[in-house]
């Protein structure tokens, strides 16, 4: 069984993250460019435009803020131009998710538990 930060590592955080990519790349940011400003590779970039990594529609369907905080992450990221903005609010993204019922009710339909409570405070 997988605890929450899995399910945020292994299925959330890919969605965020090629919302986010294909958002710098809407902006006119080259691939090369986002590759750098996330500090990951120029392939991961092409991965991700491609939702060959990140494209669970599904999962986007289940949380349709994650479009939004794509967007504003796009916007202070390319403000800031640091490698840390784009660290700093992926966690806050990571706690707001963590904290909604609906991370809880997916969470649940993975690990069957009878009441969870780690995140999700009733």
């Amino acid at each position: 069984m997988k605890s929450p930060c899995e399910v945020i590592v292994s299925k959330i955080l890919p969605s965020i993250k090629a919302l986010l990519v294909k958002t710098l790349v809407k902006r006119g940011i080259r691939q090369k460019e986002v590759a750098t400003m996330l500090g990951i590779t120029q392939a991961s970039v092409s991965q991700y435009l491609a939702a060959v990594r990140g494209g669970d529609k599904k999962l986007l369907a289940t949380f349709p803020e994650m479009e939004m905080y794509a967007e504003d992450m796009a916007e202070k990221i390319v403000g800031s131009g640091k490698k840390e903005t784009y660290i700093a609010l992926l966690c806050e993204i990571c706690k707001k998710i963590r904290s909604d019922k609906k991370f809880y009710e997916y969470y649940k339909q993975l690990a069957p538990l009878e009441e969870c409570g780690i995140c999700y405070k009733k």
